[in-house]
């Protein structure tokens, strides 16, 4: 069995890009957004919230899922495929999918651990060869989805419970971990892993980085498939 776990955030480590910024893009374009320019700029201000480690994710995910509580999940789900072919496709990381095939021919385990939700989540690894996906899971109401999360959300120190929740349920026990992300808000599980490496970091990530000795890589190769 294979006894390395290799882990990876998605937003702005596996492509170039936060995918629930491109899927507010992507409904704005498709006129299912009231008032685009003020759903927009809050979504705007959402995103400095984040990368200054300071967002409340519930407050995020009942602004982001609130456009959709009234389409059926269903529909949302074939949406979320086009999107995701026309929006996220062109943008992944080249470098991140070389490293992914190399990764599976030495038979690695590989997980993807995102704050976005899983209803994104899941189909973009799918696309990079990963099935197996820790996200934010929400409930769904009447069909469709609401903006209720389900157990412990992915994000900050909920991705290191999710995490062992995870590796409870599997029949192996990793060896060693290792972990790529971009994020200041994915530091504890970085600092819980053998092997952190930090992708495309901002300045404070970079700082902790190059004072801890973490591998810093710098990918910005887009348009892998």
């Amino acid at each position: 069995m294979p006894n390395s776990l290799t882990i990876f955030d998605l937003d702005d480590t596996l492509l170039n890009g936060d995918t629930m910024a491109l899927w507010h893009q992507y409904l704005c374009d498709r006129q299912l957004i009231d008032d685009p320019i003020t759903f927009l700029e809050q979504d705007n201000e959402f995103d400095k919230l984040y990368r200054a480690g300071q967002l409340d994710i519930q407050t995020y995910l009942h602004f982001s899922l609130e456009p959709l509580q009234h389409i059926d999940a269903a529909t949302v789900d074939s949406m979320v495929q086009t999107f995701i072919e026309e929006r996220v496709k062109p943008r992944l990381y080249s470098e991140a999918d070389g490293l992914i095939h190399e990764l599976q021919e030495h038979h690695h385990y590989l997980l993807v651990i995102s704050a976005t939700v899983d209803f994104i989540v899941r189909p973009v690894a799918q696309l990079l060869g990963i099935q197996n996906v820790l996200a934010v899971n929400v409930t769904r109401q009447h069909g469709c989805y609401t903006s209720q999360i389900i157990g412990t959300p992915s994000f900050r120190d909920g991705k290191i419970i999710r995490l062992q929740q995870w590796l409870t349920d599997q029949p192996w026990t990793p060896d060693e971990l290792r972990f790529y992300t971009d994020s200041i808000n994915d530091l504890p599980l970085l600092e819980q892993v053998d092997h952190p490496y930090v992708v495309n970091p901002a300045q404070t990530l970079l700082e902790i980085a190059q004072k801890r000795n973490w591998t810093i890589l710098d990918w910005n190769t887009t348009n892998t498939k």
